[in-house]
């Protein structure tokens, strides 16, 4: 059951000139406007909030807590716990630039579980294109427009971000009347058969915004792999700050 929730701290972390076509650029500009601005997003490059959601296992919606810290460049620190079948689970990953290390405790048995480079990469990938600014740094992220989509029955105009660290697509719909970000789109590894690690394609619904220090940050996030539903997550207490204190995203051997 550990394996369930090893592709969470991709969701959470809940983000030069530009390699872009000017579609893409304008796209993003109005985002970023509409979460808050420029300097403000790169003034508040970290955040805390605490989580409660359900999350699918094998099949039964389960409740969690947990709490998240994360700060751009490539930092994020993930708490979870939750129960199943009366067992009392903890989940705990830590990322720090190319450290990372990811925890499982099923009662009193504590259990390591190694962190993929792949998914190192595409979790920090997808922490900085959800801050917006990075995505205009060529030196970050390559961005182009592609058609527009709906969203929940609105109208979203969509950016395809493709990182210069993993060779993997991140699409990014923007509403197209508020400019928030109110999707994400990759592909990355989910539960499969019997719970062992696959390739799915996980979609992120993104909603319920707040402005928090006049930043734009989303309340409520709805997980789909494969166009199933497969976590709803509520955030609160939420914070933007400057940065968090480096000790929080100590990797430890």
């Amino acid at each position: 059951m550990r394996r369930w929730f090893l592709g969470l701290a991709v969701v959470f972390a809940a983000a030069g000139a530009a390699a872009a076509d000017d579609k893409a650029e304008a796209v993003v500009k109005k985002a970023i406007e509409a979460h808050g601005g420029a300097d403000t997003l790169n003034k508040y490059m970290a955040s805390k909030y605490t989580v409660k959601g359900e999350i699918d296992v094998q099949g039964t919606a389960t409740e969690f807590t947990g709490a998240m810290a994360n700060a751009v460049p490539g930092k994020f620190r993930m708490n979870i716990d939750l129960e199943v079948m009366g067992m009392k689970i903890s989940v705990t990953q830590v990322l720090n630039g190319d450290k990372a290390k990811r925890t499982v405790k099923v009662g009193d048995m504590v259990i390591p579980q190694e962190v993929e480079k792949d998914e190192m990469k595409m979790g920090q990938a997808g922490q900085a294109a959800q801050k917006l600014t990075p995505l205009l740094d060529a030196k970050a992220f390559t961005i182009r427009a592609a058609d527009d989509e709906d969203v929940n029955g609105k109208k979203a105009a969509v950016v395809v971000a493709t990182p210069k660290a993993i060779d993997k697509e991140i699409k990014l719909y923007f509403d197209k009347e508020s400019g928030l970000l109110v999707k994400t789109g990759h592909k990355g590894l989910g539960p499969g058969d019997g719970g062992a690690r696959s390739e799915v394609y996980q979609e992120s619904y993104l909603s319920e915004f707040k402005k928090v220090s006049g930043v734009q940050v989303p309340t409520k996030i709805v997980l789909h792999h494969d166009g199933k539903k497969f976590m709803t997550a509520n955030m609160s207490d939420y914070e933007v700050l400057e940065k968090i204190d480096d000790k929080e995203f100590t990797v430890e051997d």
